[in-house]
Protein backbone atom coordinates (compact mmCIF):
# COMPACT_ATOMS: atom_id res chain seq x y z
CA UNK A 1 0.00 0.00 0.00
CA UNK A 2 1.38 3.77 -0.78
CA UNK A 3 2.24 5.46 1.96
CA UNK A 4 0.63 8.72 1.48
CA UNK A 5 2.13 12.58 2.82
CA UNK A 6 1.89 12.99 6.31
CA UNK A 7 0.47 16.56 7.66
CA UNK A 8 1.34 17.68 11.35
CA UNK A 9 0.33 20.86 12.87
CA UNK A 10 2.29 23.85 12.15
CA UNK A 11 2.45 26.70 14.98
CA UNK A 12 -1.00 29.32 14.29
CA UNK A 13 0.00 32.47 12.82
CA UNK A 14 0.22 35.38 15.79
CA UNK A 15 -0.78 38.82 14.93
CA UNK A 16 2.71 40.05 15.20
CA UNK A 17 2.77 38.53 11.83
CA UNK A 18 1.26 41.96 10.32
CA UNK A 19 -1.04 40.49 7.48
CA UNK A 20 -4.03 42.47 6.79
CA UNK A 21 -7.25 41.60 8.42
CA UNK A 22 -8.96 38.78 6.67
CA UNK A 23 -12.61 37.67 6.04
CA UNK A 24 -11.80 34.31 7.40
CA UNK A 25 -10.54 34.28 11.05
CA UNK A 26 -7.04 33.01 11.20
CA UNK A 27 -7.95 31.02 13.98
CA UNK A 28 -9.88 29.06 11.46
CA UNK A 29 -7.49 28.29 8.80
CA UNK A 30 -4.39 25.71 10.11
CA UNK A 31 -1.35 25.42 8.61
CA UNK A 32 0.54 22.23 8.69
CA UNK A 33 4.10 21.00 7.63
CA UNK A 34 3.70 18.27 5.17
CA UNK A 35 6.81 15.70 5.27
CA UNK A 36 7.20 12.20 3.43
CA UNK A 37 6.50 13.17 0.37
CA UNK A 38 7.86 10.51 -2.42
CA UNK A 39 7.59 10.59 -6.12
CA UNK A 40 5.47 7.63 -5.38
CA UNK A 41 2.91 9.58 -3.41
CA UNK A 42 3.18 13.03 -5.19
CA UNK A 43 0.57 12.55 -7.32
CA UNK A 44 -2.50 12.33 -3.80
CA UNK A 45 -1.59 16.32 -3.80
CA UNK A 46 -2.16 16.97 -7.43
CA UNK A 47 -5.33 18.65 -7.46
CA UNK A 48 -3.92 21.00 -4.96
CA UNK A 49 -0.79 22.03 -7.20
CA UNK A 50 0.11 24.65 -9.30
CA UNK A 51 1.83 24.18 -11.89
CA UNK A 52 1.08 20.67 -11.94
CA UNK A 53 3.23 18.31 -10.11
CA UNK A 54 2.11 15.36 -12.37
CA UNK A 55 3.54 17.12 -15.50
CA UNK A 56 6.55 18.15 -13.57
CA UNK A 57 7.10 14.88 -12.10
CA UNK A 58 6.80 12.79 -15.84
CA UNK A 59 9.00 15.24 -17.32
CA UNK A 60 12.00 16.21 -15.26
CA UNK A 61 12.13 14.20 -12.56
CA UNK A 62 12.27 14.73 -8.52
CA UNK A 63 15.79 16.41 -7.60
CA UNK A 64 15.99 16.88 -3.75
CA UNK A 65 13.81 16.33 -1.01
CA UNK A 66 10.03 17.72 -0.86
CA UNK A 67 8.92 19.57 1.89
CA UNK A 68 5.66 21.66 1.82
CA UNK A 69 3.08 23.25 4.07
CA UNK A 70 -0.62 23.27 3.72
CA UNK A 71 -3.19 25.55 4.77
CA UNK A 72 -6.66 23.61 5.59
CA UNK A 73 -10.17 25.00 6.80
CA UNK A 74 -12.62 22.67 8.69
CA UNK A 75 -10.34 19.79 7.55
CA UNK A 76 -10.39 20.76 4.04
CA UNK A 77 -7.57 21.54 2.21
CA UNK A 78 -7.66 24.94 0.84
CA UNK A 79 -3.95 25.70 -0.12
CA UNK A 80 -0.48 24.18 -1.04
CA UNK A 81 3.21 25.05 -1.10
CA UNK A 82 5.68 22.36 -2.44
CA UNK A 83 9.33 23.06 -2.12
CA UNK A 84 12.36 20.84 -2.99
CA UNK A 85 15.50 20.96 -1.05
CA UNK A 86 18.85 20.27 -1.25
CA UNK A 87 20.66 19.75 1.64
CA UNK A 88 24.01 20.07 0.30
CA UNK A 89 23.53 22.99 -1.50
CA UNK A 90 21.25 24.46 1.23
CA UNK A 91 19.03 25.65 -1.53
CA UNK A 92 15.43 25.61 -2.01
CA UNK A 93 13.30 25.69 -5.38
CA UNK A 94 9.29 26.43 -4.73
CA UNK A 95 7.95 23.95 -7.39
CA UNK A 96 4.13 24.68 -7.01
CA UNK A 97 2.28 27.21 -4.84
CA UNK A 98 -1.60 27.24 -4.58
CA UNK A 99 -4.90 28.76 -2.77
CA UNK A 100 -8.33 27.75 -4.15
CA UNK A 101 -9.53 30.83 -6.02
CA UNK A 102 -12.33 30.95 -3.42
CA UNK A 103 -10.43 31.75 -0.91
CA UNK A 104 -7.74 33.75 -2.44
CA UNK A 105 -7.26 37.16 -0.78
CA UNK A 106 -7.12 36.52 2.51
CA UNK A 107 -3.88 36.03 3.32
CA UNK A 108 -3.39 32.85 2.96
CA UNK A 109 -0.82 32.85 0.38
CA UNK A 110 1.69 34.84 1.86
CA UNK A 111 1.50 32.96 5.13
CA UNK A 112 1.91 29.49 3.01
CA UNK A 113 5.18 31.26 2.10
CA UNK A 114 6.18 32.41 5.41
CA UNK A 115 6.03 29.25 6.87
CA UNK A 116 7.68 27.60 4.04
CA UNK A 117 10.60 29.97 4.52
CA UNK A 118 10.61 29.78 8.31
CA UNK A 119 10.93 25.84 7.90
CA UNK A 120 13.45 25.98 5.82
CA UNK A 121 15.58 28.37 7.17
CA UNK A 122 15.86 25.77 10.75
CA UNK A 123 16.61 22.88 8.56
CA UNK A 124 19.66 25.17 7.45
CA UNK A 125 18.66 26.79 3.92
CA UNK A 126 20.34 29.55 2.63
CA UNK A 127 18.84 30.55 -0.12
CA UNK A 128 15.22 30.39 -1.61
CA UNK A 129 14.21 30.93 -5.34
CA UNK A 130 11.05 30.41 -7.91
CA UNK A 131 10.75 30.14 -11.31
CA UNK A 132 7.29 31.43 -13.17
CA UNK A 133 5.68 32.26 -16.36
CA UNK A 134 3.75 35.72 -16.25
CA UNK A 135 0.14 35.74 -16.19
CA UNK A 136 -2.19 37.86 -14.64
CA UNK A 137 -2.62 35.75 -11.44
CA UNK A 138 1.13 35.60 -10.95
CA UNK A 139 1.94 39.51 -11.48
CA UNK A 140 -1.32 40.00 -9.34
CA UNK A 141 -0.80 37.91 -6.42
CA UNK A 142 2.66 36.28 -6.53
CA UNK A 143 5.01 38.99 -6.94
CA UNK A 144 2.79 41.12 -4.35
CA UNK A 145 3.49 38.58 -2.28
CA UNK A 146 7.33 38.26 -2.48
CA UNK A 147 7.79 42.01 -2.39
CA UNK A 148 5.98 42.21 0.61
CA UNK A 149 8.14 39.78 2.24
CA UNK A 150 11.37 41.49 0.79
CA UNK A 151 12.29 38.58 -1.84
CA UNK A 152 14.68 40.43 -4.76
CA UNK A 153 13.01 42.16 -7.75
CA UNK A 154 12.07 39.37 -10.26
CA UNK A 155 14.39 39.10 -13.24
CA UNK A 156 13.06 38.03 -16.76
CA UNK A 157 14.91 34.78 -18.33
CA UNK A 158 12.56 33.82 -21.05
CA UNK A 159 10.09 35.34 -23.95
CA UNK A 160 7.66 32.25 -24.04
CA UNK A 161 5.13 32.44 -27.25
CA UNK A 162 2.91 29.94 -27.84
CA UNK A 163 1.15 29.29 -31.15
CA UNK A 164 -0.70 26.31 -33.19
CA UNK A 165 0.10 24.84 -36.27
CA UNK A 166 -2.85 26.18 -37.75
CA UNK A 167 -1.79 29.42 -37.26
CA UNK A 168 1.75 28.61 -38.34
CA UNK A 169 0.65 27.00 -41.68
CA UNK A 170 -0.31 30.97 -42.69
CA UNK A 171 2.87 32.31 -42.06
CA UNK A 172 4.51 32.67 -45.60
CA UNK A 173 7.85 32.08 -43.89
CA UNK A 174 7.37 28.73 -43.07
CA UNK A 175 7.42 27.81 -46.84
CA UNK A 176 9.80 30.75 -48.00
CA UNK A 177 13.33 29.83 -47.17
CA UNK A 178 15.90 26.76 -48.76
CA UNK A 179 19.18 25.84 -48.37
CA UNK A 180 22.13 25.54 -50.86
CA UNK A 181 22.89 21.93 -51.25
CA UNK A 182 26.31 22.59 -49.60
CA UNK A 183 24.34 21.95 -46.44
CA UNK A 184 22.69 19.27 -44.94
CA UNK A 185 20.00 18.24 -42.60
CA UNK A 186 19.39 15.66 -40.71
CA UNK A 187 17.62 14.21 -37.36
CA UNK A 188 19.24 15.19 -34.30
CA UNK A 189 19.43 11.69 -32.70
CA UNK A 190 21.72 10.41 -35.71
CA UNK A 191 24.22 13.01 -34.20
CA UNK A 192 27.11 10.42 -34.45
CA UNK A 193 29.82 10.21 -31.15
CA UNK A 194 32.37 11.41 -33.22
CA UNK A 195 30.52 14.96 -34.48
CA UNK A 196 29.29 15.19 -30.79
CA UNK A 197 33.27 14.80 -29.63
CA UNK A 198 33.80 17.20 -32.18
CA UNK A 199 31.09 19.66 -31.39
CA UNK A 200 32.40 19.93 -27.81
CA UNK A 201 36.09 20.19 -28.80
CA UNK A 202 35.43 23.33 -30.77
CA UNK A 203 32.83 24.59 -28.50
CA UNK A 204 31.90 27.59 -31.23
CA UNK A 205 28.56 28.29 -29.32
CA UNK A 206 27.97 30.10 -25.99
CA UNK A 207 26.74 27.39 -23.35
CA UNK A 208 23.59 28.75 -23.31
CA UNK A 209 22.67 27.25 -26.79
CA UNK A 210 24.61 23.65 -25.83
CA UNK A 211 22.67 21.12 -28.15
CA UNK A 212 23.54 19.09 -25.12
CA UNK A 213 21.05 18.71 -22.01
CA UNK A 214 19.66 16.35 -19.43
CA UNK A 215 16.39 16.75 -20.47
CA UNK A 216 14.91 13.54 -21.43
CA UNK A 217 11.87 14.96 -24.08
CA UNK A 218 14.26 15.61 -27.17
CA UNK A 219 11.57 15.24 -29.74
CA UNK A 220 12.90 13.47 -32.13
CA UNK A 221 10.32 14.43 -35.21
CA UNK A 222 11.76 17.85 -35.56
CA UNK A 223 14.96 18.18 -33.29
CA UNK A 224 17.58 18.93 -36.53
CA UNK A 225 21.36 19.05 -37.14
CA UNK A 226 23.11 21.07 -39.61
CA UNK A 227 26.01 20.30 -41.78
CA UNK A 228 28.59 22.29 -43.73
CA UNK A 229 30.64 20.04 -45.90
CA UNK A 230 30.39 17.44 -43.43
CA UNK A 231 31.00 19.43 -40.60
CA UNK A 232 27.94 19.99 -37.91
CA UNK A 233 27.68 23.92 -37.90
CA UNK A 234 24.02 24.10 -36.41
CA UNK A 235 21.61 23.13 -34.76
CA UNK A 236 17.43 23.63 -33.97
CA UNK A 237 16.78 21.46 -30.69
CA UNK A 238 13.12 20.83 -29.40
CA UNK A 239 11.17 19.12 -26.55
CA UNK A 240 8.46 17.28 -26.32
CA UNK A 241 6.76 19.03 -23.03
CA UNK A 242 3.06 17.67 -23.32
CA UNK A 243 1.66 15.14 -25.59
CA UNK A 244 0.34 17.73 -28.19
CA UNK A 245 3.00 20.75 -27.60
CA UNK A 246 6.69 21.07 -28.60
CA UNK A 247 8.89 23.43 -27.29
CA UNK A 248 11.77 24.74 -29.41
CA UNK A 249 14.71 24.75 -27.12
CA UNK A 250 17.82 25.82 -29.04
CA UNK A 251 18.50 27.38 -31.94
CA UNK A 252 22.05 27.89 -33.42
CA UNK A 253 24.33 28.20 -36.39
CA UNK A 254 28.11 29.39 -36.32
CA UNK A 255 28.99 32.81 -36.62
CA UNK A 256 30.03 32.27 -40.31
CA UNK A 257 26.47 31.38 -41.41
CA UNK A 258 24.31 33.60 -39.01
CA UNK A 259 24.44 36.23 -42.00
CA UNK A 260 22.99 34.24 -44.17
CA UNK A 261 19.87 33.30 -42.86
CA UNK A 262 21.17 29.94 -42.57
CA UNK A 263 20.04 29.41 -39.18
CA UNK A 264 16.50 30.53 -39.96
CA UNK A 265 16.09 28.13 -42.80
CA UNK A 266 16.85 25.77 -40.59
CA UNK A 267 13.99 26.60 -38.04
CA UNK A 268 11.55 26.51 -40.63
CA UNK A 269 12.53 23.44 -41.69
CA UNK A 270 11.68 22.12 -37.86
CA UNK A 271 8.24 23.50 -38.10
CA UNK A 272 7.66 22.20 -41.47
CA UNK A 273 8.15 18.87 -39.92
CA UNK A 274 5.85 19.81 -36.94
CA UNK A 275 3.24 20.30 -39.07
CA UNK A 276 3.48 17.69 -41.00
CA UNK A 277 3.69 15.49 -37.63
CA UNK A 278 0.15 17.03 -37.34
CA UNK A 279 1.34 17.61 -33.22
CA UNK A 280 -0.58 20.51 -32.17
CA UNK A 281 1.01 23.36 -30.59
CA UNK A 282 4.41 24.87 -30.69
CA UNK A 283 5.87 27.19 -27.97
CA UNK A 284 9.35 28.34 -27.85
CA UNK A 285 11.81 29.80 -24.83
CA UNK A 286 14.24 32.68 -25.86
CA UNK A 287 16.55 33.71 -23.31
CA UNK A 288 16.04 37.75 -22.90
CA UNK A 289 19.72 37.80 -23.96
CA UNK A 290 19.48 36.66 -26.78
CA UNK A 291 18.87 39.60 -28.66
CA UNK A 292 18.81 38.22 -32.55
CA UNK A 293 16.08 35.25 -31.61
CA UNK A 294 13.68 38.04 -29.69
CA UNK A 295 14.01 39.81 -32.61
CA UNK A 296 12.93 36.87 -34.66
CA UNK A 297 10.08 36.06 -32.29
CA UNK A 298 8.53 39.71 -32.90
CA UNK A 299 9.03 39.83 -36.35
CA UNK A 300 7.94 36.19 -37.07
CA UNK A 301 6.54 34.24 -34.55
CA UNK A 302 4.13 37.52 -32.52
CA UNK A 303 1.95 37.62 -35.52
CA UNK A 304 0.63 34.52 -35.36
CA UNK A 305 1.09 33.91 -31.76
CA UNK A 306 -1.58 32.86 -29.47
CA UNK A 307 0.46 33.79 -26.21
CA UNK A 308 3.11 35.87 -25.06
CA UNK A 309 4.84 36.20 -21.97
CA UNK A 310 7.76 35.67 -19.78
CA UNK A 311 9.33 33.23 -17.39
CA UNK A 312 10.53 34.95 -14.77
CA UNK A 313 13.04 34.21 -11.71
CA UNK A 314 12.98 35.52 -8.07
CA UNK A 315 14.90 34.79 -4.93
CA UNK A 316 15.50 35.45 -1.83
CA UNK A 317 18.24 34.72 0.81
CA UNK A 318 17.42 33.28 4.55
CA UNK A 319 18.94 33.82 8.06
CA UNK A 320 18.52 31.38 10.52
CA UNK A 321 15.22 32.00 12.38
CA UNK A 322 15.97 32.33 16.11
Amino acid sequence: MMTPPVMTQFPQPSNAMNDRPIAIPENQVKYQFVYNITPMNLGQLDLFTYPRIQDRRSSEGDRGITYGISASIAGQLVGLILANYSHHQQTAEIISFLVLPQYRREGIGARLLRNLERFLAKIGCIHISVKYRTTAMTQLALESILKNQNWQPPRSSFVLTKTSIDRLKQAPWVYRYSLPEKFTIFPWIELSDRERKRILERQQYPDALTPFSNDPRLESINSLGLRYQREVIGWTITHRIASDTIRYSTMFVERPFQKFGRGFALLTESVRRQIDSGIPYATAAVATENIGMLRCIERYFKPYGDLISESRYCAKQLQKDR
